[in-house]
């Protein structure tokens, strides 16, 4: 964790909220490395921490970082996407749709993608990519972003991409679990994000 997020630099700023809604971030007290998801209840332990090392005499470092996915990978260039729309919910809903649908043709078997509606699946896509642009790198293995297992099964995307029995009803089956992903997501998590993930207009001041 040390090669990834620097705590050695100075105290924080008191006030890291970037947006609460639809997805809560938080600018992180890192330089570098990949944005942080948690849960809420280890946000709140650690937003107290990060204020008593804010407000103590004299200087104090944050000593920890929350329990936490690591936003690497696939999984980075998603959150880039929402973090993008992250004022309008209905865009970042689009990306995370997007999300599911390159997960389902790298990660699900649908028998819907073994016939030749593989290639208009794979138009949507090119579409919403550039409409979005939203483009995702390297050897990527997962798009949709990782949940506790309390929270969502995560094999329930791949049996609706395999049971849905014609192309429309891959499409509502795709937006349907994303949607409800989405909302778990706003509801339950909160992201921190490094300074250098942020435009210089988000960057904290004096840090």
């Amino acid at each position: 964790m040390g090669e990834v997020i620097d705590l050695t630099r100075k105290a924080p700023k008191e006030g890291n909220l970037i947006t609460a809604r639809p997805l809560e971030f938080r600018r992180g007290d890192w330089h570098g490395g990949y944005a942080l998801m948690c849960t809420r209840a280890e946000s709140t332990r650690y937003e107290a921490h990060r204020l008593e090392a804010f407000r103590a005499h004299g200087h104090r470092h944050i000593a920890f970082v929350p329990n936490h996915f690591t936003l690497d990978g696939g999984y980075h260039y998603t959150v880039l996407g929402l973090f993008r729309y992250r004022d309008d919910e209905v865009m970042m809903r689009r990306v995370y749709r997007l999300a599911g649908m390159m997960e389902c043709v790298t990660g699900a078997s649908s028998p819907i993608l073994r016939t030749d509606l593989l290639r208009r699946f794979y138009k949507t896509i090119l579409e919403e990519r550039e409409a979005l642009n939203v483009v995702w790198r390297g050897n990527v293995v997962h798009f949709l972003l990782p949940l506790h297992t309390e929270l969502h099964n995560p094999n329930l995307l791949r049996h609706k991409i395999a049971n849905a029995e014609s192309l429309k009803a891959l499409y509502n089956e795709i937006e349907s679990e994303t949607d409800a992903q989405f909302d778990i997501l706003s509801q339950s998590y909160v992201f921190y994000l490094p300074e250098s993930f942020l435009p210089p207009n988000l960057k904290s001041q004096g840090n």
